[in-house]
């Protein structure tokens, strides 16, 4: 039985997340609970390798694929279905899976609206996908399996939800072996945030879940060992939830000499961090350290229940750059009753901020949060104006506005925010190889401008 895992190809590649250096954590990890169970599979991960639809039909033409899982967020979703379709074409049986958060969040309308998707995998699929499989080839039941969507007839049936997986250590490390050679490689230490920004989906839910010091520290001398990447990505929501556990972590990368043979970055949080964690992730060869800033607005921030203090956040960023190292910090413009005011109030932060890196998104409102409930209700001045998951996007979507901000506005506002961190900064070449390395953004930026134009 032919299987294939696949991270589809972006509609265009403009963000950076659209072109990654490292491979899908997600479908690394249900590779590895496939050959757990002695299943083999094999991954197209379209956007670590730049290719497109038509290569992925051709690989599975080739090998005679039966059963296909494919992975998408939000924004993602109909450009899946659309590879889903190309599949279909040329064989109909193709049995095809859908999983990720959108899907999880919205498994029957996923199923009724995209009809190319035969079952959704609900939250994480290790244990569920297998049992699939297992299923498929036995012509059994799919109601006894818990954590999945599926047709019955003219029925969407939805299984009752399968447990977060409680111990992490069960699950095999991700198989990166089957994935191209890459140049960075994620590394998720927990699964789980605390916090309870109304805009984030929280893809593995509330509560932290942590793998052991030893089980992490293991896979990183693996990897390192294996593939000799450049980098490794922390890819936790929050870096140091558990400080103790964290400074464990670091302790051992040391004590084991991986500081001094891979370089590594990782997204905290205002709140977990202090001067202490910063110091050791450097010391530990942490290069490069983020931040999710969201406001500059401190009625915004408890607004958002983002709940930070932005003068520790300054702290931390100046403390960062003092230890030489990389900061980044995000921003959203388009929070629940934005104005002008307290846009412009975000934009100054971000510039006196001055972090290394700056990203500055347009709110999203995602299905499962409480800004998706708002912009629906039309609550917090909020007009949602795109019903097409494929404009939600956080820079270069269209799918909200407020009353006070209307979208072009907001566009408006954020590229005003990234000529200002740079410009006011007197931050001349850093601004010139920004806008080299998002040149792709700033022509679809540009192309959109030009078309609402004439329109």
């Amino acid at each position: 039985m032919s299987i294939f895992l696949i991270n589809p190809p972006p509609v265009q590649r403009v963000e950076k997340d659209d072109r990654p250096d490292y491979p899908h954590i997600g479908l690394g990890y249900l590779a590895s609970a496939l050959k757990k169970k002695d299943i083999i599979c094999d991954v197209i991960d379209a956007k670590l390798e730049r290719i497109d639809i038509p290569e992925i039909v051709k690989r599975i033409i080739d090998k005679k694929a039966e059963i296909i899982g494919i992975t998408a967020m939000t924004h993602e979703i109909r450009q899946a279905a659309k590879t889903a379709q190309e599949i279909k074409k040329i064989n109909p049986h193709i049995f095809i899976i859908i999983g990720g958060v959108h899907a999880t969040i919205l498994p029957k309308e996923t199923l009724e609206t995209l009809p190319v998707f035969d079952m959704v995998i609900l939250r994480e699929g290790e244990y569920s996908f297998p049992q699939v499989i297992r299923a498929i080839k036995n012509k059994a039941n799919f109601s006894e399996i818990e954590g999945i969507a599926f047709r019955n007839k003219q029925e969407i049936i939805c299984t009752p939800n399968r447990e977060w997986i409680a111990d992490l250590d069960s699950l095999d490390f991700p198989l990166w072996d089957i994935f191209p050679r890459a140049k960075s490689y994620p590394l998720l230490t927990t699964r789980g945030c605390p916090f309870q920004c109304i805009f984030c989906m929280r893809p593995y839910g509330n509560i932290v879940r942590e793998r052991s010091v030893e089980n992490v520290v293991e896979e990183l001398e693996q990897t390192v060992t294996k593939f000799k990447p450049k980098t490794i990505n922390f890819y936790d929501e929050t870096f140091g939830v558990n400080k103790n556990r964290a400074f464990d972590i670091m302790n051992s990368i040391i004590k084991r000499g991986l500081h001094q043979k891979v370089k590594w970055y990782a997204y905290t949080n205002v709140n977990v961090a202090d001067f202490d964690l910063i110091k050791k992730m450097k010391e530990a060869g942490c290069y490069m350290v983020g931040f999710g800033a969201e406001s500059g607005n401190e009625k915004i921030i408890k607004r958002i229940k983002k709940n930070i203090n932005l003068d520790k956040l300054k702290q931390l960023v100046d403390y960062a750059k003092k230890l030489e190292m990389i900061t980044q910090a995000y921003f959203i413009l388009g929070h629940p009753y934005e104005n002008i005011k307290t846009a412009n109030d975000t934009i100054n932060f971000a510039s006196s901020l001055n972090s290394s890196l700056t990203a500055i998104g347009i709110m999203v409102p995602y299905p499962g949060t409480q800004i998706y409930e708002m912009a629906v209700k039309g609550e917090g001045g909020y007009r949602l104006i795109s019903n097409d998951w494929q404009d939600f996007n956080k820079q270069i979507g269209n799918a909200l506005e407020l009353d006070s901000l209307t979208r072009a506005e907001l566009e408006k506002l954020q590229l005003k925010g990234y000529l200002k961190v740079y410009l006011d900064n007197l931050r001349i070449l850093d601004f010139l190889k920004f806008c080299f390395h998002y040149r792709r953004e700033g022509f679809s930026f540009l192309k959109k401008r030009i078309r609402d134009f004439f329109s």
